[in-house]
Protein backbone atom coordinates (compact mmCIF):
# COMPACT_ATOMS: atom_id res chain seq x y z
CA UNK A 1 0.00 0.00 0.00
CA UNK A 2 1.39 3.15 -0.78
CA UNK A 3 0.64 6.42 0.57
CA UNK A 4 -0.80 8.12 -2.84
CA UNK A 5 -4.62 8.08 -2.75
CA UNK A 6 -4.29 8.21 -6.58
CA UNK A 7 -1.30 5.63 -7.14
CA UNK A 8 -3.87 2.91 -5.95
CA UNK A 9 -3.55 0.02 -8.82
CA UNK A 10 -7.61 -0.18 -8.42
CA UNK A 11 -8.16 3.66 -9.02
CA UNK A 12 -5.29 4.16 -12.05
CA UNK A 13 -7.36 0.99 -13.81
CA UNK A 14 -10.16 3.16 -13.58
CA UNK A 15 -8.83 5.84 -14.37
CA UNK A 16 -6.98 4.44 -17.80
CA UNK A 17 -10.26 2.81 -19.21
CA UNK A 18 -12.08 5.73 -18.87
CA UNK A 19 -9.28 7.57 -20.35
CA UNK A 20 -9.42 5.21 -23.56
CA UNK A 21 -12.58 5.09 -23.93
CA UNK A 22 -13.95 8.28 -23.74
CA UNK A 23 -10.88 10.43 -24.68
CA UNK A 24 -9.19 8.97 -27.15
CA UNK A 25 -7.80 11.10 -29.61
CA UNK A 26 -7.39 13.81 -27.50
CA UNK A 27 -3.78 13.94 -26.76
CA UNK A 28 -2.99 14.97 -29.74
CA UNK A 29 -4.78 17.90 -31.41
CA UNK A 30 -2.80 18.34 -34.45
CA UNK A 31 -2.97 14.69 -35.36
CA UNK A 32 -5.41 12.48 -37.41
CA UNK A 33 -8.80 13.30 -36.69
CA UNK A 34 -10.40 10.88 -34.00
CA UNK A 35 -14.34 9.40 -34.66
CA UNK A 36 -16.29 11.20 -32.35
CA UNK A 37 -17.73 9.17 -29.40
CA UNK A 38 -21.12 8.56 -29.63
CA UNK A 39 -22.94 8.66 -26.26
CA UNK A 40 -26.26 7.37 -25.67
CA UNK A 41 -29.30 9.52 -25.70
CA UNK A 42 -33.04 8.61 -24.67
CA UNK A 43 -34.93 8.98 -27.67
CA UNK A 44 -37.34 12.10 -27.83
CA UNK A 45 -41.06 11.20 -28.94
CA UNK A 46 -42.97 14.69 -30.01
CA UNK A 47 -46.60 14.91 -28.59
CA UNK A 48 -49.45 16.77 -29.54
CA UNK A 49 -50.57 19.70 -27.28
CA UNK A 50 -53.27 18.69 -24.96
CA UNK A 51 -56.75 20.11 -25.98
CA UNK A 52 -59.05 21.53 -23.66
CA UNK A 53 -61.85 19.34 -22.85
CA UNK A 54 -64.94 19.29 -24.09
CA UNK A 55 -68.30 19.31 -22.03
CA UNK A 56 -70.05 15.85 -22.03
CA UNK A 57 -74.19 16.26 -22.66
CA UNK A 58 -75.63 13.54 -20.15
CA UNK A 59 -79.28 12.48 -20.74
CA UNK A 60 -81.52 14.00 -18.64
CA UNK A 61 -84.39 12.67 -17.47
CA UNK A 62 -87.90 14.25 -17.14
CA UNK A 63 -87.79 14.47 -13.46
CA UNK A 64 -84.63 16.50 -13.85
CA UNK A 65 -85.80 18.17 -16.83
CA UNK A 66 -89.08 19.10 -15.06
CA UNK A 67 -86.15 21.03 -12.37
CA UNK A 68 -84.62 23.10 -14.70
CA UNK A 69 -82.48 22.95 -17.96
CA UNK A 70 -79.43 19.99 -17.27
CA UNK A 71 -76.17 21.22 -16.29
CA UNK A 72 -73.60 19.89 -18.47
CA UNK A 73 -70.62 18.16 -16.20
CA UNK A 74 -67.40 20.36 -15.42
CA UNK A 75 -64.53 19.90 -17.55
CA UNK A 76 -62.11 17.78 -15.85
CA UNK A 77 -58.89 19.31 -16.84
CA UNK A 78 -58.21 23.46 -18.07
CA UNK A 79 -54.84 24.53 -20.35
CA UNK A 80 -52.09 23.07 -18.54
CA UNK A 81 -54.42 23.04 -14.83
CA UNK A 82 -54.85 26.90 -15.06
CA UNK A 83 -58.23 26.45 -16.65
CA UNK A 84 -61.00 24.18 -16.41
CA UNK A 85 -61.54 24.46 -12.55
CA UNK A 86 -64.95 26.20 -13.08
CA UNK A 87 -68.62 24.43 -12.27
CA UNK A 88 -70.59 24.62 -15.21
CA UNK A 89 -70.74 25.45 -18.83
CA UNK A 90 -73.49 27.52 -20.52
CA UNK A 91 -75.98 25.50 -22.25
CA UNK A 92 -78.05 28.47 -24.76
CA UNK A 93 -80.59 25.94 -25.87
CA UNK A 94 -82.89 23.31 -23.68
CA UNK A 95 -81.48 20.29 -23.80
CA UNK A 96 -83.75 17.60 -25.36
CA UNK A 97 -86.61 15.85 -23.03
CA UNK A 98 -86.03 12.12 -22.93
CA UNK A 99 -87.93 10.07 -21.28
CA UNK A 100 -91.51 8.07 -21.78
CA UNK A 101 -93.72 10.10 -23.97
CA UNK A 102 -96.86 8.78 -21.77
CA UNK A 103 -95.21 10.22 -18.50
CA UNK A 104 -94.59 13.56 -20.75
CA UNK A 105 -98.61 13.96 -21.56
CA UNK A 106 -98.95 12.80 -18.15
CA UNK A 107 -97.35 15.54 -16.41
CA UNK A 108 -98.58 17.88 -18.83
CA UNK A 109 -102.68 16.78 -17.96
CA UNK A 110 -102.08 17.90 -14.75
CA UNK A 111 -100.40 20.65 -15.02
CA UNK A 112 -103.67 21.83 -17.54
CA UNK A 113 -105.68 20.11 -14.60
CA UNK A 114 -104.17 22.57 -11.74
CA UNK A 115 -103.69 25.90 -13.82
CA UNK A 116 -107.10 25.91 -15.98
CA UNK A 117 -109.28 25.35 -12.20
CA UNK A 118 -107.19 28.35 -10.61
CA UNK A 119 -107.91 30.76 -14.06
CA UNK A 120 -111.32 29.96 -14.26
CA UNK A 121 -111.88 30.69 -10.33
CA UNK A 122 -110.06 34.48 -11.04
CA UNK A 123 -112.17 34.95 -13.73
CA UNK A 124 -115.70 33.77 -11.92
CA UNK A 125 -114.32 36.00 -8.41
CA UNK A 126 -113.60 39.43 -11.02
CA UNK A 127 -116.86 38.62 -12.45
CA UNK A 128 -118.73 38.36 -9.25
CA UNK A 129 -117.21 41.48 -7.71
CA UNK A 130 -117.70 43.63 -11.18
CA UNK A 131 -121.55 42.56 -10.45
CA UNK A 132 -121.80 43.46 -6.38
CA UNK A 133 -120.83 46.52 -7.58
CA UNK A 134 -122.97 47.11 -10.43
CA UNK A 135 -125.75 45.73 -8.07
CA UNK A 136 -124.75 48.64 -4.88
CA UNK A 137 -124.44 51.25 -7.51
CA UNK A 138 -128.03 50.35 -8.80
CA UNK A 139 -129.47 50.01 -5.38
CA UNK A 140 -127.90 53.47 -4.08
CA UNK A 141 -129.18 55.24 -7.30
CA UNK A 142 -132.90 53.55 -6.66
CA UNK A 143 -132.34 55.27 -3.30
CA UNK A 144 -131.56 58.47 -4.19
CA UNK A 145 -134.32 58.85 -6.63
CA UNK A 146 -136.64 57.94 -4.20
CA UNK A 147 -135.36 60.19 -1.69
CA UNK A 148 -135.97 62.83 -4.17
CA UNK A 149 -139.38 61.70 -5.20
CA UNK A 150 -140.25 61.68 -1.29
CA UNK A 151 -138.95 65.16 -0.77
CA UNK A 152 -140.60 66.17 -3.22
CA UNK A 153 -143.95 65.25 -2.42
CA UNK A 154 -143.83 64.63 0.80
CA UNK A 155 -140.66 66.09 2.57
CA UNK A 156 -140.11 69.17 4.47
CA UNK A 157 -139.51 71.70 2.52
CA UNK A 158 -138.57 74.94 4.41
CA UNK A 159 -141.19 77.77 2.89
CA UNK A 160 -139.35 80.30 0.60
CA UNK A 161 -142.01 82.37 -0.76
CA UNK A 162 -142.75 85.39 -0.87
CA UNK A 163 -139.33 86.35 -1.00
CA UNK A 164 -139.09 88.44 2.44
CA UNK A 165 -136.39 89.95 4.15
CA UNK A 166 -134.84 88.60 7.24
CA UNK A 167 -135.13 91.69 9.10
CA UNK A 168 -139.32 91.37 8.23
CA UNK A 169 -141.04 90.26 10.98
CA UNK A 170 -143.23 88.25 8.41
CA UNK A 171 -141.86 84.77 7.62
CA UNK A 172 -142.09 83.48 3.84
CA UNK A 173 -145.58 80.90 3.78
CA UNK A 174 -144.66 78.47 1.11
CA UNK A 175 -142.06 76.27 -0.48
CA UNK A 176 -141.98 77.36 -3.97
CA UNK A 177 -139.84 75.77 -6.54
CA UNK A 178 -140.48 74.87 -10.07
CA UNK A 179 -137.09 73.29 -11.08
CA UNK A 180 -137.70 71.10 -8.31
CA UNK A 181 -141.39 70.37 -7.86
CA UNK A 182 -142.68 70.13 -11.32
CA UNK A 183 -141.16 67.62 -14.23
CA UNK A 184 -139.57 69.00 -17.06
CA UNK A 185 -142.30 68.94 -19.81
CA UNK A 186 -144.92 70.70 -17.49
CA UNK A 187 -142.26 73.80 -16.45
CA UNK A 188 -143.58 75.88 -18.93
CA UNK A 189 -147.06 75.51 -18.79
CA UNK A 190 -146.58 76.12 -15.23
CA UNK A 191 -144.06 79.03 -15.53
CA UNK A 192 -146.45 80.70 -17.95
CA UNK A 193 -149.07 80.56 -15.04
CA UNK A 194 -146.39 82.29 -12.73
CA UNK A 195 -145.51 84.73 -14.80
CA UNK A 196 -149.55 85.68 -15.57
CA UNK A 197 -150.07 85.73 -11.74
CA UNK A 198 -147.11 88.35 -11.14
CA UNK A 199 -149.10 90.40 -14.50
CA UNK A 200 -152.21 90.00 -12.10
CA UNK A 201 -150.74 91.33 -8.88
CA UNK A 202 -149.16 94.49 -11.20
CA UNK A 203 -152.70 94.89 -12.25
CA UNK A 204 -154.21 94.86 -8.81
CA UNK A 205 -151.62 97.37 -7.67
CA UNK A 206 -151.97 99.66 -10.65
CA UNK A 207 -155.42 99.51 -10.29
CA UNK A 208 -155.17 100.93 -6.50
CA UNK A 209 -152.17 103.67 -7.44
CA UNK A 210 -155.12 105.29 -9.96
CA UNK A 211 -157.72 105.21 -7.70
CA UNK A 212 -155.67 106.65 -4.91
CA UNK A 213 -154.93 109.27 -7.19
CA UNK A 214 -158.88 109.34 -7.82
CA UNK A 215 -159.31 109.86 -4.66
CA UNK A 216 -156.37 112.88 -4.24
CA UNK A 217 -157.87 114.91 -7.59
CA UNK A 218 -161.69 114.59 -7.03
CA UNK A 219 -162.27 114.14 -3.26
CA UNK A 220 -164.73 112.17 -1.84
CA UNK A 221 -166.82 111.32 -5.23
CA UNK A 222 -164.41 108.85 -5.73
CA UNK A 223 -163.75 107.26 -1.95
CA UNK A 224 -165.80 104.29 -2.88
CA UNK A 225 -163.58 103.30 -5.99
CA UNK A 226 -160.54 103.26 -3.59
CA UNK A 227 -162.01 102.10 -0.59
CA UNK A 228 -162.48 98.89 -3.03
CA UNK A 229 -159.73 98.98 -5.34
CA UNK A 230 -157.63 98.97 -1.46
CA UNK A 231 -159.95 95.68 -0.39
CA UNK A 232 -159.27 94.08 -4.08
CA UNK A 233 -155.16 94.47 -4.23
CA UNK A 234 -155.11 93.21 -0.36
CA UNK A 235 -158.03 90.36 -0.59
CA UNK A 236 -157.52 89.04 -4.54
CA UNK A 237 -153.40 88.88 -4.71
CA UNK A 238 -152.96 86.08 -1.82
CA UNK A 239 -156.56 84.21 -2.95
CA UNK A 240 -155.46 84.52 -6.62
CA UNK A 241 -152.35 82.61 -5.79
CA UNK A 242 -153.79 79.86 -3.28
CA UNK A 243 -156.95 79.57 -5.77
CA UNK A 244 -155.49 79.02 -9.05
CA UNK A 245 -151.99 79.24 -9.06
CA UNK A 246 -151.10 77.09 -6.42
CA UNK A 247 -153.53 74.94 -7.15
CA UNK A 248 -152.11 73.61 -11.10
CA UNK A 249 -148.96 74.09 -9.15
CA UNK A 250 -150.03 70.89 -6.68
CA UNK A 251 -152.01 69.84 -9.45
CA UNK A 252 -149.17 69.04 -11.62
CA UNK A 253 -146.97 67.84 -9.05
CA UNK A 254 -149.18 65.55 -7.35
CA UNK A 255 -150.57 64.60 -10.73
CA UNK A 256 -154.34 65.28 -9.29
CA UNK A 257 -157.18 65.22 -11.14
CA UNK A 258 -159.50 67.15 -8.14
CA UNK A 259 -156.91 69.57 -7.79
CA UNK A 260 -156.80 70.49 -12.04
CA UNK A 261 -160.92 70.35 -11.93
CA UNK A 262 -160.74 73.70 -8.95
CA UNK A 263 -157.90 75.00 -11.21
CA UNK A 264 -160.28 74.88 -14.34
CA UNK A 265 -163.56 76.82 -12.69
CA UNK A 266 -160.94 79.58 -10.15
CA UNK A 267 -159.13 80.62 -13.11
CA UNK A 268 -162.38 80.82 -14.82
CA UNK A 269 -163.53 83.23 -12.05
CA UNK A 270 -160.28 85.01 -12.52
CA UNK A 271 -161.37 85.52 -16.21
CA UNK A 272 -164.92 87.12 -15.51
CA UNK A 273 -163.18 89.15 -12.43
CA UNK A 274 -160.44 90.60 -14.89
CA UNK A 275 -163.64 91.42 -17.63
CA UNK A 276 -165.28 92.84 -14.91
CA UNK A 277 -162.50 94.88 -14.14
CA UNK A 278 -161.44 95.91 -17.77
CA UNK A 279 -165.39 97.62 -17.98
CA UNK A 280 -164.53 99.49 -14.70
CA UNK A 281 -168.31 100.12 -13.21
CA UNK A 282 -168.50 103.22 -11.78
CA UNK A 283 -167.97 103.19 -8.29
CA UNK A 284 -166.70 99.37 -9.20
CA UNK A 285 -163.33 99.56 -7.51
CA UNK A 286 -161.77 99.27 -10.75
CA UNK A 287 -160.38 102.08 -13.10
CA UNK A 288 -161.62 100.49 -16.15
CA UNK A 289 -163.35 102.24 -19.88
CA UNK A 290 -166.34 103.04 -18.22
CA UNK A 291 -164.53 104.32 -15.26
CA UNK A 292 -161.66 105.84 -17.08
CA UNK A 293 -163.76 108.06 -19.57
CA UNK A 294 -165.63 109.54 -17.05
CA UNK A 295 -162.90 110.82 -15.06
CA UNK A 296 -161.12 112.18 -18.03
CA UNK A 297 -164.17 114.58 -18.05
CA UNK A 298 -162.68 116.02 -14.98
CA UNK A 299 -158.87 115.23 -14.86
CA UNK A 300 -157.23 114.26 -18.41
CA UNK A 301 -154.42 112.48 -16.49
CA UNK A 302 -156.01 110.31 -14.32
CA UNK A 303 -158.15 109.41 -17.73
CA UNK A 304 -155.20 108.12 -19.66
CA UNK A 305 -153.85 106.45 -16.24
CA UNK A 306 -157.70 104.88 -16.14
CA UNK A 307 -156.98 103.81 -19.79
CA UNK A 308 -153.99 102.45 -19.22
CA UNK A 309 -155.22 99.71 -16.27
CA UNK A 310 -158.49 99.49 -18.84
CA UNK A 311 -155.63 98.00 -21.25
CA UNK A 312 -153.81 96.05 -18.73
CA UNK A 313 -157.04 94.26 -17.50
CA UNK A 314 -158.22 93.36 -21.08
CA UNK A 315 -154.67 91.75 -21.61
CA UNK A 316 -154.85 90.05 -18.47
CA UNK A 317 -158.23 88.50 -19.43
CA UNK A 318 -156.94 87.77 -22.82
CA UNK A 319 -154.16 85.88 -21.53
CA UNK A 320 -155.89 83.83 -18.98
CA UNK A 321 -158.18 82.40 -21.34
CA UNK A 322 -155.10 81.44 -23.77
CA UNK A 323 -153.62 79.78 -21.06
CA UNK A 324 -156.83 77.96 -19.27
CA UNK A 325 -156.59 76.15 -23.17
CA UNK A 326 -153.34 75.51 -23.14
CA UNK A 327 -153.48 73.74 -19.94
CA UNK A 328 -156.87 71.86 -20.93
CA UNK A 329 -154.84 70.07 -23.63
CA UNK A 330 -152.34 69.37 -20.89
CA UNK A 331 -154.67 67.77 -18.38
CA UNK A 332 -156.15 65.81 -21.69
CA UNK A 333 -153.02 64.45 -22.49
CA UNK A 334 -152.02 63.38 -19.00
CA UNK A 335 -154.65 60.54 -18.86
CA UNK A 336 -156.42 63.09 -15.82
CA UNK A 337 -160.79 62.74 -16.06
CA UNK A 338 -163.42 63.53 -14.54
CA UNK A 339 -163.82 60.00 -13.10
CA UNK A 340 -160.37 59.88 -11.74
CA UNK A 341 -161.01 63.61 -9.84
CA UNK A 342 -164.39 61.99 -8.40
CA UNK A 343 -162.59 59.25 -7.11
CA UNK A 344 -159.89 61.37 -5.47
CA UNK A 345 -162.44 63.61 -4.23
CA UNK A 346 -164.72 60.63 -2.52
CA UNK A 347 -161.22 59.15 -0.90
CA UNK A 348 -159.94 62.64 0.51
CA UNK A 349 -163.64 63.39 1.52
CA UNK A 350 -163.81 60.08 2.86
CA UNK A 351 -160.46 59.94 5.15
CA UNK A 352 -161.39 63.57 6.56
CA UNK A 353 -163.27 63.00 10.28
CA UNK A 354 -165.74 66.10 9.99
CA UNK A 355 -166.70 65.44 6.29
CA UNK A 356 -167.59 61.82 7.82
CA UNK A 357 -169.48 62.63 10.21
CA UNK A 358 -171.46 65.58 8.64
CA UNK A 359 -172.46 63.10 5.98
CA UNK A 360 -173.71 60.08 8.96
CA UNK A 361 -175.71 62.91 10.50
CA UNK A 362 -177.40 63.77 7.40
CA UNK A 363 -178.71 59.92 7.45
Amino acid sequence: ATDHPFMDPSVMQVSSSQSATVGAGLDDPFGAQAEPATVPVAPVISQPPPQPAQPTLQPVSSAGFSAGYGASTPPTSGYGGGYGSGTASFNPQPPKQYGNEETMHKQEEINTDVLQPNAEKLVEDEFRKREQDLERRETQLRDEQKRLEDARVYGDRVPNFPPIPKFFPCTPCVYHNIDFDITPEHQLSVRRVFYHWQFTVFCYLLNFVVCFGMICALGTKAGSAFGLSLLYAGLFIPLSFLTWYRMLYNAVRLDSSMRYMLFFFMYGMQIFVSGIAALGFNSGGFAGWITAFKTMEDNKALGVLGIIVSLAWCANCLIAVYLIMQIHKTYRTTGQSMEKASGEFAASAGSNRNVAQAVLRSL
